[in-house]
């Protein structure tokens, strides 16, 4: 690296990881991510979403439609109101009545002492487990275990090969580096976009260009930018993947890691085309930059930019099948090829001498861009009002 470039680099960086308004935004979605995941915690430690009963609870139910065995636990002779006026004289903590019109109504009334506002009482669900395990005692263990469907179904996938077949194990990880990129984006695109057009809105431009070429501050500042994106990036990717490694053993989490298939070449494209992607982004902020005087102005015209790069997702369903002319030209054209190449890597339809040549394409492009961007700069860095691209000086 040239050592003006890496000083403009090393500056950037330097000098946006002293600010703790950098911190604060990075550090501001992981602290939030925690923060409901520790709620999310507490929360499942002290509702029971399925509560039982313990010895401290009293249970009273009247069963007028006949629906419990004879001489099951907690059913009394009395008829409702006897069954509220137990629960009003704190007899029984819960009274559940069955009413005759049961199988019609489809309906289990209960009654209990209500303490303050309670906008969610799952204490109902204990008459269901309670009629669930009576109906257990009467029923044989094969029609228990099909009625409880308490049985896993196993889905073998093949391949016409007559190998075993895991496309969506194979797509998590693609998809999951497509996502980090949206969040990069999302992130990062401000700063981008800032990168040169603070020094014209400042109007200090034309004295950092006395100190060093257009070439180095340009090249050095979107290394600088790209750095510190990763730096947010792994803020809010470490912690996400901590909370699924605590959780592994959750049904739903566990059954998705265990689903991952881990193909190297693939990961390997996939961080080849989420790097190229990024500098071809930061290259057109970049020179959308150079080319106005007020972040006012670039937001403007770097809008039509990120429609284009998300165009590929309302085409998501041809992504999925054999690609067409459609899904070919924005695979390869340079503003929407990241998200189609990323798109088509996860449904596993693309080649990889195809995926080889779209990564070629958005890294020629990112290059292009950032030497447009550099020129542009470098003719425009005075100019502090709207201006007319001028790459080629006049003879």
């Amino acid at each position: 690296m040239n050592k003006y470039i890496f000083k403009v680099a090393k500056f950037e960086i330097v000098r946006q990881l002293k600010k703790p308004a950098f911190w604060a935004a990075t550090l501001l979605i992981p602290a939030l991510i925690g923060g409901i995941y520790f709620i999310s915690f507490i929360s499942t430690q002290e509702v029971e979403t399925n509560p039982t009963l313990d010895e401290n609870t009293t249970v009273a139910i009247t069963d007028e439609a006949g629906v419990l065995s004879a001489g099951a636990p907690f059913v009394i002779n009395g008829d409702k109101e006897y069954g509220k006026e137990m629960v009003k004289n704190e007899e029984v903590d819960l009274y559940f009545y069955i009413p005759k019109d049961f199988l019609e109504s489809k309906k289990v009334e209960f009654y209990h002492i209500s303490e303050g506002l309670e906008i969610f009482n799952n204490d109902g669900n204990i008459i269901k487990g309670l009629l669930l395990q009576d109906v257990m005692k009467r029923t044989d263990e094969v029609d228990a275990l099909v009625l409880m469907g308490g049985y896993e179904i196993i889905d073998n996938k093949m391949t016409k090969d007559g190998e075993e077949a895991n496309a969506l194990g194979k797509a998590i990880i693609p998809f999951f580096i497509g996502i980090v990129f949206f969040m990069f984006i999302a992130l990062c695109g401000n700063r981008f976009l800032m990168t040169v057009v603070e020094e014209k809105e400042n109007r200090i431009s034309e004295l950092i260009l006395t100190s060093v070429s257009s070439r180095h501050l340009i090249v050095g500042k979107i290394i600088a930018m790209l750095v510190l994106g990763v730096v947010q990036i792994l803020a809010l990717v470490i912690p996400i993947l901590i909370i699924v490694l605590i959780n592994r053993e959750n049904q739903m989490i566990g059954s998705i890691v265990s689903m991952i298939e881990v193909d190297p070449v693939s990961i390997i494209f996939s961080l080849l085309l989420f790097a190229v992607s990024a500098v071809f982004y930061a290259g057109t902020c970049t020179f959308v930059g150079s080319l106005v005087s007020t972040a006012r102005d670039a937001s403007s015209f770097i809008g039509p930019a990120i429609i284009m790069m998300v165009f590929p997702l309302y085409f998501m369903q041809m992504f999925m099948m054999e690609p067409n002319l459609i899904v070919q030209i924005l695979t390869y054209f340079p503003f929407s090829a990241p998200v189609a190449l990323m798109l088509r890597n996860g449904f596993g339809t693309i080649s990889t001498v195809e995926y080889l040549i779209g990564i070629l394409v958005v890294a020629i492009s990112a290059v292009i861009m950032i030497r447009l961007a550099v020129s542009s700069f470098q003719k425009n860095a005075i100019n502090f009002g709207m201006v007319k691209p001028r790459f080629l000086k006049k003879k």
